[in-house]
C-alpha cells in the first residue's frame, strides 16, 4: 500500500492545518482519512475524520511520549476528562462509540517507523496489527 499526504484548505475543513492521507493499492484509492490536531489545557490531540456514506467517524487521540515511542490513544485515563474517544456523526449530532484504539509508533531507523495498532470494542480486544511506514526517499 502506498500513501500520499496532501493539504486540505482550512476554510473548507474548519480545523487547524488539515491533511488528507490518501492510501492506494494498485493505484486504486482504498482509504482516505483527514487529519488535524488541537490542544486542550496544554495537551495535544490528533483528530482524525474518516468519511463514510452519510456520516463520518471521528477519532480523537491523545499524544504522549513514552521512552522512545510516540503513543496516540483514544483511551481516557480514569481520572481524565480528556477529549479522547471515537465518535460518529449523524447530521449535527455526535455520538461516542464503545471503541478504543491505541497506536505506538517508534523510529527503527532513519526514514522507517514501526507502528503497533490495537483496538477494543466494549473493552474486548479485536484488532492488533504491526506495520512499518517507509518515507518515500528511503525506499529502494
Amino acid at each position: 500500500m502506498k500513501g500520499k499526504i496532501v493539504p486540505v484548505q482550512e476554510k473548507i475543513d474548519g480545523r487547524t492545518k488539515p491533511r488528507a492521507w490518501i492510501r492506494k493499492t494498485d493505484n486504486e484509492v482504498t482509504f482516505v482519512a483527514l487529519y488535524s490536531y488541537h490542544q486542550t489545557e496544554g495537551r495535544t490531540f490528533m483528530n482524525i475524520a474518516l468519511p463514510l456514506p452519510w456520516t463520518s467517524m471521528i477519532g480523537i487521540l491523545e499524544l504522549s511520549q513514552r521512552e522512545k515511542q510516540l503513543q496516540l490513544t483514544s483511551k481516557r485515563l480514569k481520572t481524565s476528562d480528556a477529549d479522547s474517544g471515537i465518535y460518529v456523526t449523524l447530521r449535527d449530532k455526535l455520538f461516542k462509540l464503545p471503541l478504543e484504539e491505541c497506536f505506538q509508533v517508534s523510529e527503527i531507523q532513519e526514514g522507517v517507523l514501526k507502528a503497533h495498532h490495537q483496538m477494543w470494542i466494549i473493552s474486548i480486544p479485536f484488532l492488533s496489527i504491526e506495520y512499518d511506514i517507509f518515507h518515500k526517499d528511503y525506499l529502494h
